[in-house]
């Protein structure tokens, strides 16, 4: 039987698996005459059972050592390794004293494995699963200063110096980001070359948090010779390893030891990797814009890529999950191509073929051929489009709305057209017009009586009973569902309520001009009939004990922060991510159903102030009865399509249990199948090891494009003639330069403090209603948490996104703003105007002073 207990001295090569990775580099350390602190490892053999005897033995061992104050931290298989550091993930728990804190503090760190925040960071790193984790026990060092040192710091990629950061007291303040520290450069030959000493008001002591004495405040925490030392101890312990370390160390009465080290698993060689690869990306792109123009696909001036709506939908999909969205809607066959031609479009289907494309890890549409599918009788266009984005790229978001035109009340407004074409566009608009209202009119009678129904039945299937060829034939089965029906009938549910909405916001501004504007965003908040809002509203009843966890589990359990995302672990398979939107809930001091019915409320008298407008301009009759008419259309169909994306994201959820079946009978590591496309499923069952080589290689890819995102290395629009610019990096406002233009998506004005948020982290933090998300995309998943925090800022989405119909819903301003989470700090205080579209930045008055003023004030 495995060990229980293991000494940090008597741990050797054959005990890493049951030590985990931060007890095993500590125990070669201690064996190579650094200077550990005296300790004991709770092994994994121990944590996984968790027994009495399991706590026997962790407390025998506490005795043994005389007990008194320790450290107890994570050491989990995988941890503090090259690939990934987890640090900050897993749970430490410092100055425990007394057998049951230590019991506490131990299943303390073990819950810290299956927190949220490392399910993510796992999932996030396409990571296995850890199992199990052992726990590090270490006497507690009463320090006087601690810090941090790397011998290859991110700011020297050449290795030429090491860099040593410290505080007073424990290291922890300073690890966590809410201190600076003093820092120090030492040459690898052991000069000091550079010494910042900062403000430190706290240190963190085994007593809990001390205020720092006047005197110590700028003082420097570490001398110049404890400098020196440190760094000779960090290179020591690199050399060792043989690879760069980030080193956690403390001084105790003038005795340094050496807490922690780890190889820096962001390596100097990133932005290389990355380069390489969007070199090979662009590459690739120019041949297949060149094929396209070969083979007559496209014929604009140039050709134009935006990530506009479909990047808020999938932000650096899986292969599985673009693939899947692909075989989905794309295609002769699919359901954009279905659903538009049931709706009267013309166009050839084939343009569908070449309508997606993933371009360095993120899915992109191809504009021209996105407009063709928009052809309502009069040719769209297109070259005039392309145009426009080319002066404006921010048209190429949500173009269905901001550029593409599908009703024209006189020639005038066609002037995209020629002039004997203009007059047709638009006696055909208003033909085509008539037409979708029509379609509209019979769409919604049927949805509750036919259409529901179908898509409410389950489609669960005994996937432990499949073989592999089994289980490939029924995730296929579910694929051809979505296409053939579900995804068709969201298809025309969103054209109905986008082309409805574009044509009610187009006859508010003919008609009231910037009244109607201003109207336009109350006039669809408050919208009932959307499964996503409900959602919110019975998560709020859950969280009151007025509805039971289990049934709301029924109901919703298929969802996830982003369901479109086959990878993501939906919320029956993980009850922490409940937990956590539950806990932000609690604490947010908002109602969800409070705020529904005031949006709601607000609406009605939007709806009564429009009528008032109308009447009080003596709108005509005609025009009168067709705005109301294409408003209420966009009321009913826009939460409508939240409802069956409700729906069809069940198919999904069913989809990820067969895909992970399939997996394990393949023998692969967790999540690996999801870097496969769809079409390859087949194959892999024939030709294990060769699909598995072929995911392994998609997944560093999938890895360095999610590396390039926050490198900011893609725009929003790629034109193919000038490819170069996926190297792009994103700027920073002018000094001064404090208000950000951005697009409004939801009415509002809030001050707040900026939250710079990695949606992957959304579980692991608590928000509070003076927040404002400032993030890359918010999809469906985010929704809950719009009801607790003050207002949203995203890089990506529309009017009509998923997100900003959830902000209407929840009441909070909204702006999109590209590039924000490059633009804002983090922490500055926002002043966000949802109805102007305005992120301005409030600097503080005293920052606000020219350098004269406070020098005439200072004299």
């Amino acid at each position: 039987m495995s060990a229980k207990v293991l000494g940090l001295g008597e741990i050797d090569e054959a005990d890493a698996a049951l030590v985990g990775g931060k007890a095993f580099h500590l125990a070669q350390l201690l064996r190579a005459g650094f200077p550990v602190p005296a300790g004991f490892c709770l092994t994994t053999a121990a944590t996984e059972i968790w027994n009495d005897d399991a706590r026997q033995a962790l407390l025998e061992a506490y005795r043994r050592m005389g007990g008194g104050s320790v450290a107890v931290r994570s050491s989990a298989p995988g941890e503090d390794g090259e690939n990934a550091s987890y640090a900050g993930i897993f749970c430490s728990v410092l100055a425990v004293d007394g057998e049951a804190a230590l019991i506490a503090a131990v299943e303390r760190c073990l819950a810290s494995l299956h927190a949220p925040s490392a399910r993510r960071y796992r999932d996030n790193l396409g990571i296995a699963a850890t199992p199990a984790m052992a726990v590090l026990i270490l006497r507690m060092v009463d320090a006087r200063a601690a810090g941090i040192a790397y011998t290859c710091a991110p700011l020297d990629p050449a290795r030429r110096h090491i860099h040593v950061n410290t505080v007073w007291g424990l290291a922890e303040p300073l690890a966590s980001g809410r201190v600076e520290g003093d820092g120090f450069v030492v040459s690898r030959s052991g000069k000091l070359l550079h010494r910042n000493l900062t403000d430190k008001p706290f240190r963190l002591t085994a007593a809990g948090e001390q205020a720092v004495p006047e005197p110590l405040r700028q003082a420097a925490s570490m001398t110049d010779a404890e400098a020196k030392l440190v760094a000779r101890l960090a290179i020591k312990a690199e050399k060792f390893f043989g690879k760069p370390q980030d080193v956690e160390f403390a001084f105790d009465d003038g005795q340094l030891w050496l807490l922690q080290s780890r190889p820096i698993a962001v390596s100097a060689e990133d932005a290389v990797e990355v380069e390489q690869y969007l070199r090979r990306e662009r590459r690739r792109l120019a041949r297949k814009c060149a094929a396209l123009r070969r083979k007559g696909v496209v014929s604009g001036s140039d050709i134009v890529y935006s990530n506009g709506n479909i990047g808020e939908l999938l932000p650096t999909p899986t292969t599985m999950s673009f693939g899947l969205f692909r075989r989905i809607f794309a295609g002769k066959q699919g359901s954009i191509v279905t659903g538009r031609l049931r709706l009267g479009y013309c166009f050839s289907p084939d343009v569908a073929h070449h309508l997606f494309e993933r371009i360095a890890g993120q899915p992109y549409f191809n504009l021209e051929l996105d407009a063709a599918t928009f052809d309502y009788g009069a040719s769209p266009p297109i070259q005039f489009y392309l145009d426009q984005v080319c002066v404006n790229p921010a048209l190429a978001n949500y173009p269905e709305v901001n550029l593409y035109c599908q009703h024209y009340a006189t020639p005038d407004e066609a002037h995209a057209f020629s002039e004997p074409v203009a007059a047709k566009a638009v006696r055909l608009a208003g033909v085509f017009r008539a037409h979708l209202a029509g379609h509209a009119r019979k769409f919604l009678p049927r949805f509750p009586t036919e259409i529901e129904p179908r898509l409410a039945q389950p489609a669960t299937h005994e996937w432990q009973a499949y073989a592999a060829p089994q289980a490939v034939e029924a995730v296929g089965a579910l694929m051809r569902n979505l296409r053939a029906f579900a995804c068709v009938e969201f298809v025309v549910a969103a054209r109905l309520g986008f082309y409805f909405a574009a044509l009610a916001r187009r006859r508010l501004s003919r008609l009231l001009g910037a009244e109607g504007e201003n109207l336009y965003a109350l006039l669809l908040s408050g919208l009932s009939g959307s499964l996503v809002t409900q959602q919110t509203l019975h998560l709020e009843q859950v969280a009151r004990g007025e509805q039971d966890m289990a049934a709301f589990l029924d109901m919703y359990g298929h969802t996830a922060r982003n369901e479109l995302e086959i990878a993501e672990p939906r919320l029956a398979e993980s009850p922490a991510m409940l937990e956590s939107m539950l806990h932000d809930l609690k604490h947010s001091g908002r109602s969800p159903a409070e705020d529904f019915a005031r949006k709601q409320a607000q609406r009605l008298e939007a709806e009564q102030a429009l009528i008032e407008s109308l009447h009080a301009r003596g709108v005509g009759d005609e025009d009168r009865r067709e705005l109301l008419e294409d408003l209420e259309l966009a009321q009913r169909f826009l939460p409508l399509r939240e409802t069956i994306k409700h729906y069809y994201t069940a198919r999904y959820a069913e989809i990820r249990r067969g895909l992970l079946r399939l997996e394990r009978l393949l023998g692969w590591e967790r999540d690996l199948i999801f870097h496969l496309y769809p079409e390859e499923l087949s194959r892999a069952v024939r030709d294990p090891a060769g699909f598995e080589r072929r995911a392994t290689a998609r997944k560093k890819d999938w890895l360095l494009a999610a590396k390039a995102v926050r490198q900011q290395s893609l725009p929003d629009v790629i034109f193919a003639s000038n490819l170069q610019a996926m190297t792009g990096r994103a700027g920073s406002p002018d000094d001064g330069e404090n208000m950000l233009q951005g697009t409004p998506l939801s009415p509002g004005r809030i001050q707040g403090i900026a939250r710079i948020i990695d949606p992957a982290d959304l579980e692991s933090q608590e928000f509070s209603g003076n927040d404002i998300l400032v993030l890359r995309s918010a999809n469906l998943g985010i929704a809950p948490l719009l009801r607790v925090v003050a207002g949203m800022v995203v890089e990506v989405g529309g009017l009509l996104a998923h997100g900003a119909c959830q902000a209407r819903e929840a009441g909070v301003p909204a702006v999109v703003l590209p590039q924000a989470t490059h633009l804002i700090a983090n922490g500055v205080t926002l002043c966000l105007d949802g109805s102007l579209g305005t992120v301005e930045v409030v600097v503080a008055e005293e920052k606000r002073k020219s350098s004269h003023e406070r020098a005439c004030e200072t004299v």
